[in-house]
């Protein structure tokens, strides 16, 4: 019996302390990424951004390069410009922005496997230093800076961010738009390209123009 109890009053102990130490623990756990966040910097994104994950609002499929390239005519990108590529796959928009334009880029992708494939074809272009990265959410990614935005998503994506461009961007800024249009925006032109699956469109609207309202 004796030999019972003491069992018993050792098995409560060791449960009691485990109890303890996982309390403890998660503590720790939590004041470290509290402290993360306060301190800011890469670490402090980076647990920001892994917080903030989801799904990819549509499945990766890259633009082929000879619309890239159409593209960027249609926007007129130039030396001096910042082109944002919401969505951006893997780098591939941005990269030619900067690359034969002489522009600066900012990619950005909730995926992560996106943004470290557009880092390394950054990097094997040699324009690694010209280009933001950010594994952001498209919604949340503040892109005030912008002279030009680069989309390719779903119809419901580009209606659902239409609100935003028209409330962060500068009057003048291009936004370009492969296959999808703005829904009532009327495009200020569009392109007839050859796609992968035979012939799309490429929509070109400017902020603050009269057909973007």
């Amino acid at each position: 019996m004796y030999m019972r109890r003491f069992g018993l009053k050792m098995r409560f102990a060791n449960r009691f302390a485990g109890g303890r130490i996982r309390r403890r623990l998660v503590l720790l756990l939590g004041a470290v990424a509290l402290g993360m966040l306060a301190a800011g910097g890469d670490a402090g994104r980076a647990f920001a951004q892994a917080a903030a994950s989801r799904a990819p609002d549509v499945p990766y499929e890259p633009t082929p390069h000879k619309v890239v390239a159409q593209m960027l005519r249609l926007a007129q990108v130039r030396e001096g410009d910042v082109v944002y590529d919401l969505g951006c796959g893997d780098g591939r928009i941005v990269i030619a922005a900067v690359k034969e334009y002489g522009a600066r880029g900012v990619c950005v992708d909730i995926d992560p496997q996106r943004i470290r494939e557009s880092r390394v074809n950054a990097t094997a272009a040699g324009v690694m230093e010209r280009i933001r990265f950010l594994e952001q959410d498209l919604f949340a990614t503040e892109i005030r800076e912008a002279t030009v935005v680069m989309l390719f998503l779903w119809p419901e994506v580009n209606l659902k961010l239409r609100p935003k461009l028209w409330q962060e961007l500068r009057p003048g800024t291009r936004v370009i738009s492969y296959i999808h249009d703005m829904g009532d925006w009327t495009p200020q032109q569009t392109i007839t390209v050859q796609g992968r699956a035979g012939e799309r469109r490429i929509y070109l609207w400017t902020i603050g123009s009269p057909q973007v309202r």
